[in-house]
């Protein structure tokens, strides 16, 4: 469901980005410009926002929900490159330095989300006129970008039981408490291996004291050896 940002009530774009130090340094025509074209969106949990080339995804500004970003295989296996959250902008497809890049990617909706999506050129053609901004979204790109080759060193270098009990503790860092509320579907998509892999993973923590699982949930009981177990 799209719709003008001129036609929301009580959702405003114009008063969504005084929020964000990105957006502080345009001028008035600029700020106008990116206004008129960005349109709200509403995405179901499960529903595809976006599937192909990067450079074509969007600027995305998350109000409320989750999206989940990942690469596909030739053999159809998934690998999270990272979510999207509230509050979050994904401005790759916008910067610059990845204007050529030719990466195919997947945008779904990991729980019902809110957001903006304002329009790649516009927001490309603000970037390169406007200095203090450009700096700004390439600081914003870095640390996404920092964000996926850690994952994928993750992936390469570090065994799927301690990359399960890493994600435990950020996951319960993140929700701030002791349950974790994703399937194994979910969990696995997120490492990037196989569920019965997660399912076989987390079995063993549960055996071990570590974990207690129930449907759709997982909680920590022994933080310090997940810890262990992670390699912190």
């Amino acid at each position: 469901m799209d719709m003008s940002v001129h036609d929301l009530e009580g959702c405003q774009f114009r008063d969504y980005i005084e929020q964000f130090d990105l957006w502080n340094a345009l001028t008035d025509a600029q700020r106008e410009d990116l206004i008129t074209h960005t349109r709200y969106s509403h995405f179901t949990k499960g529903e595809f926002l976006h599937r192909g080339s990067l450079a074509r995804a969007g600027t995305l500004h998350i109000i409320s929900g989750s999206l989940r970003v990942y690469i596909l295989s030739e053999e159809g296996r998934e690998f999270t490159l990272y979510f999207l959250r509230d509050g979050e902008i994904a401005l790759l497809a916008s910067t610059a330095f990845l204007g050529t890049i030719s990466c195919d990617i997947s945008i779904e909706a990991a729980k019902d989300t809110a957001l903006f999506i304002s329009d790649t050129e516009v927001v490309r053609g603000i970037l390169d006129a406007n200095i203090p901004v450009r700096a700004r979204a390439y600081e914003y790109a870095v640390v996404r970008l920092s964000e996926m080759l850690w994952k994928f060193q993750q992936m390469l270098f570090t065994s799927a039981d301690r990359r399960l009990a890493k994600f435990l503790l950020t996951e319960s860092a993140r929700m701030q408490g002791d349950e974790i509320r994703l399937t194994h579907e979910e969990t696995a998509q997120y490492l990037g291996t196989a569920r019965e892999v997660v399912s076989r993973l987390i079995r063993e923590f549960s055996q071990e004291g570590l974990v207690q699982t129930s449907r759709g949930r997982i909680h920590i009981l022994d933080r310090a050896a997940l810890k262990e177990r992670a390699g912190i």
